[in-house]
């Protein structure tokens, strides 16, 4: 959606999706991070929409980044991914993971993008995903959340 500088309508659009949803943002990640995800904010306020928008506190990102760096997935940075389904786990009493695959083809051998809204090939070392992936099944193995490789229904 081109940081919101252009396509703000068709973003709003695809949130509509989601019904009642928050949107959790890491603003504060990094100072690249700010800018769009303020951008979020204020095109949410000027849809009027009543959506929730929070910002990840910069010192519970730093934790997250230490406790996985711990478990392996020392990357640049961490996928926002790994840092919402972190956060899901201490929230929530169950936890399903769609959409979450590393590799370029799905377990099925299908062709899949590294996003879910653009076929942008990832930037190497940018992400630990391989490791993310291997930390999320090692999850799933132990039943703390449940991992979906297939097709949505």
């Amino acid at each position: 959606f081109q940081k919101l500088e252009k396509w703000r309508k068709p973003f709003y659009d695809v949130l509509q999706n989601y019904e009642n949803s928050s949107v959790v943002l890491p603003a504060f990640y990094n100072t690249r991070n700010t800018d769009v995800s303020f951008r979020v904010k204020y095109m949410l306020d000027d849809f009027e929409s009543t959506r929730g928008v929070f910002f990840f506190h910069p010192q519970y990102l730093l934790n997250v980044q230490r406790f996985w760096a711990v478990q392996g997935v020392r990357a640049k940075r961490l996928s926002s991914g790994l840092m919402l389904v972190t956060a899901a786990m201490e929230l929530c009493e169950e936890v399903h993971l769609y959409g979450f695959w590393a590799f370029p083809m799905n377990p099925a051998g299908i062709f899949i993008t590294h996003h879910y809204y653009d076929n942008v090939k990832p930037r190497p070392g940018f992400h630990a995903m391989p490791y993310e992936i291997f930390n999320f099944m090692h999850m799933h193995a132990r039943g703390i959340v449940h991992v979906h490789t297939g097709p949505c229904r």
